[in-house]
Order: C-alpha cells, then sequence, then structure tokens
C-alpha cells in the first residue's frame, strides 16, 4: 500500500485564488460584462458571509459551481490557453515557499503527491505539471464538440465532498493508499474532510476556526514557523 500526501491548492500551496485569476484573463480576454455579471451576481454572498450569516463553505461553493458560466462557448484551445494563464502567471509567482518543498519533500520519499481541490481540474493539471504531479482531484467542467459548454458536471469538490471524492477517485483507479500513514495539507476548516481522512494532517496557515481545532488535536501548523509537531516528525 502507498502513502500519499495530499495538498489543497488556493491558500495552501500558493496565497493566490484560481478563481479570480480566470475571472481576470477572461476580463481582459473580451468578456467584461460576463465577469461583471458574474461576480456582482455573487455579491449578496460576500455581504452574508461577512456578516456570518452563512458558512464559508456555502460561501464559496457557488463561486465555483458557477464559474464555468464565464469560458461558455470557448474552444478548448483558448480555455486550455486561460486556465495555463491562471496557473503560471497568476497563481505560481504566490507559492509558499515552505510548502511547496514540503511537496517536494514527499516526492523525494517516494510518496504518491495529490492535488485536491475545489477549482477546476483543466487550471489543477496546469498547476501539477511543473511539480511533476499528475493526480488532480477537482471540479470538472464540460466539454462537448470541443467547446466548454459552461456547465459542471461534478460535485464541487469541496467540504464533504473533498474527501469523498478523493476517495473515489483513488477507488477507481484501484490505487490502494494506506490512509493511517498518509499526510494531508489544508488552509480551511471546510476541508476537514479531507484531514480526517489521514494519519497526519497538517494545518497550513490555518484561518482561525481550523488553527483552533487543530490545536486542539495537536495536529502541526504551519505558519511560517517550525512547531513541536515539525520536530515530532
Amino acid at each position: 500500500m502507498k502513502t500519499a500526501a495530499f495538498f489543497d491548492v488556493d491558500g495552501t500551496l500558493y496565497t493566490a485564488n484560481m478563481w479570480r485569476g480566470l475571472m481576470q484573463y477572461v476580463a481582459q480576454n473580451g468578456r467584461r460584462a460576463r465577469t461583471r455579471a458574474y461576480f456582482y451576481g455573487l455579491m449578496p454572498l460576500y455581504v452574508m458571509r461577512k456578516l456570518r450569516l452563512i458558512r464559508e463553505e456555502t460561501f464559496r461553493k457557488p463561486w465555483v459551481s458557477k464559474l464555468g458560466w464565464l469560458i461558455q462557448g470557448w474552444s478548448a484551445a483558448q480555455g486550455d490557453a486561460a486556465f495555463r494563464w491562471v496557473a503560471n502567471e497568476y497563481v505560481r509567482p504566490s507559492a509558499r515557499a515552505d510548502v511547496i518543498a514540503r511537496l517536494r519533500e514527499h516526492t523525494a520519499q517516494g510518496h504518491a503527491v495529490f492535488l485536491v481541490s475545489a477549482m477546476l481540474k483543466p487550471t489543477l493539471r496546469a498547476i501539477g505539471e511543473p511539480l511533476g504531479i499528475t493526480d488532480v482531484i477537482g471540479t470538472e467542467i464540460e466539454i462537448k464538440n470541443d467547446r466548454y459548454t459552461g456547465a459542471i458536471t461534478s460535485r464541487v469538490c469541496m467540504g464533504a465532498a473533498k474527501g469523498a471524492m478523493t476517495r473515489e477517485f483513488l477507488d477507481a483507479r484501484g490505487i490502494a493508499i494506506d490512509f493511517a500513514a498518509c499526510y494531508a495539507y489544508a488552509d480551511s476548516f471546510s476541508d476537514l474532510s479531507l484531514f480526517e481522512m489521514v494519519g497526519h494532517p497538517i494545518a497550513v496557515y490555518p484561518d482561525a476556526e481550523l488553527a483552533a481545532h487543530a490545536r486542539a488535536k495537536n495536529w502541526e501548523i504551519m505558519n511560517g514557523t517550525r512547531t513541536n509537531a515539525d520536530e515530532r516528525g
């Protein structure tokens, strides 16, 4: 059985958000009005979140589930150009060097490394390429007749679905994992389903709710300084 390391992307490996990068690219490539409609249509959720009327997951999920609409009608080549720009020009410069270093340590040890994110899978593939990662678990977007329909064809890979979709991915490919020996890296309390799968959960620059939970559970916390859990190994 394999030992694996599962890495969230936005807020964990990188500080930039992929959905913001896609918005910027689309706006710069002839769809400014559509981008504004997307953004302002979802702004009420932002207000509700700031007022603490809804949870983080409830706020974030529609931003992903409606993201495909931004590139609806684009060819596969146009979409590929967008996803590569987001990965290479928008996201990659915001890398957290310490977390990338940890990922490379796992690779050097022969561990299977997976990217697990709510974001669209084509973007995750582009992110994973220079890291040598081909296994990505994320939200599926539909292509028909070489064009993006705008439809999301899977659950949004967020919250409880994150852990479930990771297990489904592994089962579908017959990848046998020793979960007790595995690692998970993420920054949000909404990633709890991913943490609970593994024997070594690591909270990375965590939000307040995750930080409190991690301290209560004596999990390792990466926040730019070495911790006791780092010394334990």
